[in-house]
C-alpha cells in the first residue's frame, strides 16, 4: 500500500463511501486496533481556510464527547502532515443510510419509520442534554446497521450550546435545505427544537414518501412555512392515525415552543400515536393517495399563537375533508317526552255534570266506549226520589267511564 494511502501512519484508506462539498468519508482499516473504521477527509481545497479548519476540529471534538448506542462513536482526529489532510476517524456502521432506503424503496411501513425516528430521538435527547445541537439531521445523516440500530452521523455543523464562538453564525443556513427549521431558514440561529423540527421533515418523508415543502429554493422554503402547513399525515396516508400525523404535525411548528420541549418527548408522542393506529399497513401494501387530490388537503391556514390555557393548538384544515359534525352518542338519544292530552269527552262530560246538577238531576250523561274507536255521548233518564241519589249515580257513571 503506498503511502498517500496511509493515515497518521495507521488508517489505510479503502472504498470511498460518500462526499460532499466539504468533505469525503472512506472506508478504512485501522492496522494498530485491526478494525474497519470510516475516516472522513476534509476538502483540500477547505485545509488552508482557518474557518472550516475550525469547525472541522469543532466537529470531531463535539462528537467524541458524545457515547450513545445511537450516536456513531469517534475515535480518533488530526492532521496528517504527510499530506496535510485533516480528518476524523469514526465508528464505521455496515449497512444503509435513511437516504439510501427512501431511494430503494420511496417510503417505509409506520412500524419502521417509528423505530427508526426512535432511535433517532434517542441519540438527539442525550447530544441535547450533553449541550450539542446537531442541526444538520437529515436522512443520510442517519444511518442503520445490519442489525437495525440507528446512529446520527456527521456533527459537521454541530454546535456546543455553551460555546459561545462567533463562527457558529458560518453553520446557520448551511443544513440541507429541506431539513431547516424556520428560524435556520431565516438566518437565525439554531437550537435544540430546530433539530426536533428536522427529525419532524424526516419522519413525515418516511412514512409518505415526500416532503412536507417541496421548495427549491431557501427564499422559497421559508415563504411556504410561513404561508402555510403540510397536509396532514392521515389525509395522505392510509395507516397513519389522526394522533401520529398530530404528533408530527406538532414537530413541524412554525415556532419553537409550540415543539416538543425534548426529542424524548417527541418520541414518546409518535409512539402513542402509533399505538392508536388501527391497522398498519406494509411498504408493500399502504397507499399513498395520489397529488391530484391535494387541492382540498393544502388548504390549511397556520395554527394561531400559543397561549397559556392553550400552549399547542393544532393546526387545523380549513375545512378538514370528510370530517362533518360529531353526533351525539348513541347512549344520549332519548325520546322526547310526549304531552299529555285531555280527552275532550271527559271534559265535555264534566260540564254536563254540573249542568245536570243544577238543573236537579233529571237526566244523567252516559259514555259508551263499545263498538270502535270512537266514544258515543248518550243520555238517560235519572229517576231519583232526591239529590242524594243522582248524585251517587252520577259519580257512579263518571267511574265507570273515565277508569
Amino acid at each position: 500500500m503506498s503511502e498517500p494511502n496511509l493515515i497518521a501512519g495507521r488508517y489505510e484508506l479503502g472504498d470511498r463511501l460518500g462526499h460532499g462539498g466539504m468533505s469525503t468519508v472512506q472506508l478504512a482499516f485501522d492496522q494498530r486496533l485491526r478494525r474497519d473504521v470510516a475516516v472522513k477527509l476534509l476538502a483540500e481545497h477547505l485545509a488552508d481556510d482557518a474557518t472550516f479548519v475550525e469547525r472541522f476540529r469543532r466537529e470531531a471534538l463535539a462528537a467524541a464527547r458524545l457515547v450513545h448506542p445511537n450516536i456513531v462513536s469517534v475515535f480518533d482526529f488530526g492532521l496528517d502532515e504527510r499530506s496535510d489532510r485533516h480528518y476524523i476517524v469514526m465508528e464505521y456502521v455496515r449497512g444503509q443510510s435513511c437516504a439510501e432506503i427512501l431511494r430503494d424503496r420511496g417510503f417505509v411501513s409506520v412500524q419502521e419509520a417509528l423505530s427508526i425516528v426512535s432511535h433517532a430521538c434517542r441519540g438527539l435527547d442525550y447530544a441535547h442534554r450533553h449541550g450539542v445541537v446537531h442541526r444538520d439531521v437529515k436522512p443520510g445523516n442517519l444511518l442503520r446497521s445490519e442489525d437495525g440500530i440507528v446512529k446520527l452521523a456527521d456533527f459537521g455543523i454541530a454546535k456546543a450550546i455553551d460555546a459561545g464562538s462567533a463562527i457558529t453564525k458560518v453553520g446557520s443556513v448551511l443544513g440541507t435545505a429541506a431539513y431547516l427549521s424556520p428560524e435556520q431558514a431565516r438566518g437565525e440561529d439554531a437550537g435544540p427544537a430546530s433539530d426536533v423540527y428536522a427529525l419532524g421533515v424526516v419522519s413525515y418523508q418516511l412514512l409518505s414518501g415526500r416532503l412536507p415543502y417541496e421548495a427549491t429554493s431557501l427564499s422559497e422554503l421559508a415563504a411556504m412555512q410561513e404561508r402555510e402547513a403540510p397536509p396532514l399525515l392521515d389525509d395522505l396516508v392510509e395507516g397513519v392515525s389522526p394522533q401520529l400525523a398530530a404528533a408530527v404535525d406538532r414537530a413541524l411548528s412554525l415556532e419553537q415552543h409550540q415543539r416538543f420541549a425534548s426529542a424524548d418527548e417527541m418520541r414518546a408522542a409518535l409512539a402513542g400515536g402509533a399505538r392508536s393506529t388501527s391497522a398498519d399497513t406494509t411498504s408493500e401494501t399502504r397507499v399513498v393517495r395520489p397529488r391530484e387530490s391535494e387541492s382540498e388537503t393544502t388548504r390549511i391556514v397556520r395554527r394561531p399563537p400559543a397561549t397559556a390555557a392553550n400552549p399547542a393548538a393544532p393546526r387545523r384544515l380549513e375545512p378538514r375533508p370528510g370530517r362533518g359534525p360529531v353526533a351525539a352518542p348513541a347512549g344520549d338519544r332519548r325520546p322526547a317526552a310526549q304531552p299529555k292530552r285531555r280527552s275532550r269527552t271527559t271534559t265535555w262530560l264534566l260540564l254536563l255534570v254540573i249542568v245536570a246538577l243544577a238543573a236537579g238531576g233529571a237526566t244523567i250523561v252516559a259514555l259508551n266506549s263499545s263498538g270502535g274507536t270512537g266514544r258515543a255521548v248518550q243520555l238517560r233518564d235519572a229517576v231519583g226520589r232526591n239529590a242524594n241519589d243522582t248524585i251517587q249515580k252520577l259519580r257512579s257513571l263518571v267511574d265507570d267511564n273515565t277508569q
